[in-house]
């Protein structure tokens, strides 16, 4: 196998996964998921659930097949061909594992783990995560990264499945989170449910990252990388991965994400009732303090 490490990285949703995948995969060291997002470990009936367990959110469909013979691995499997192998993403592009790998590839994946899940599930696992990364194209690459948005929500047992793995928590400002989800036809349509949203996603993350050695993860704020703090963040980034700068990357990140890409503050002009939002967050993010948690608000 190569020597590849896996970067996951996640928040709320709508924090700036995708721009930071899009920023490294720029660097000769790193390689992306294709597609980005993966899915096919976080999600429900995922690589996690079939070989660390489910999770304490996990629906009762999971726990369900669970205790059934071979019940997620059965269903794993017909994930792994159906809806994490091909779909439709949120811009309405065809997406999904089929763009990184070929079926045969995808089949002796499955069949590798069926062969040992049952009497050693994290050493399968552990494999299983290593031959998709060279299924993917992992050659030289000194990294590996995927975004999927539950990522550091179920930090926890990722670290568990992969003890090599780092994490990459994008953080946002929560008005700008619930304002953009708002906009998506998936997302809670008012206010107070689209701030809910944001907290209840930063709840997750911090109770996952509570289990995780600090030194594996790396908290880096949309608004400080792509404007107010541009330099010391990218920094930042390229030392967490002990990666040289090098020019492609810092050209992708001088040409492809200029300060004017992300305007933080923006929630005021894309929500009907700003000061609705604003009441709720300041309600939400009280609470979070309260509890602990540690609230990114932009400058």
């Amino acid at each position: 196998m190569p020597d590849v490490r896996p970067v996951f990285s996640g928040g709320t949703g709508r924090s700036g996964t995708t721009v930071l995948a899009k920023l490294l995969r720029s660097h000769p060291h790193v390689r992306a998921s294709r597609p980005l997002e993966v899915r096919c470990v976080t999600d429900s009936a995922g690589l996690l659930d079939l070989c660390v367990g489910p999770g304490v959110d996990a629906p009762w469909q999971v726990r369900t097949l669970q205790v059934l013979p071979a019940g997620l691995e059965w269903e794993f499997g017909r994930r792994m061909r159906t809806r994490w192998w091909r779909r439709t993403n949120r811009l309405g592009y065809e997406s999904g594992l089929h763009r990184g790998m070929t079926e045969g590839q995808r089949d002796a994946l499955v069949s590798g783990l069926r062969s040992t899940v049952r009497t050693e599930p994290l050493r399968a696992g552990r494999e299983f995560l290593s031959e998709l990364m060279v299924a993917q194209g992992v050659t030289v690459e000194r990294w590996w990264i995927d975004t999927s948005p539950p990522n550091i929500a179920h930090s926890d047992r990722i670290a568990k499945l992969a003890p090599d793995a780092v994490f990459v928590h994008m953080v946002r400002d929560g008005r700008d989170s619930a304002a953009s989800v708002m906009a998506e036809t998936w997302g809670p349509s008012d206010p107070v449910s689209a701030v809910d949203w944001w907290a209840a996603r930063l709840r997750r993350a911090h109770r996952a990252l509570q289990q995780v050695p600090p030194e594996r993860v790396l908290t880096l704020a949309l608004e400080d990388l792509v404007v107010f703090e541009r330099e010391r963040s990218y920094g930042a980034l390229l030392d967490f991965l002990d990666l040289p700068d090098r020019p492609r990357m810092r050209r992708y990140f001088s040409d492809r994400m200029p300060p004017e890409r992300v305007k933080p503050g923006n929630w005021r002009s894309r929500v009907a009732d700003p000061g609705a939002l604003e009441r709720a967050y300041e309600r939400a993010r009280d609470r979070l303090i309260g509890e602990g948690i540690e609230v990114h608000a932009a400058h």
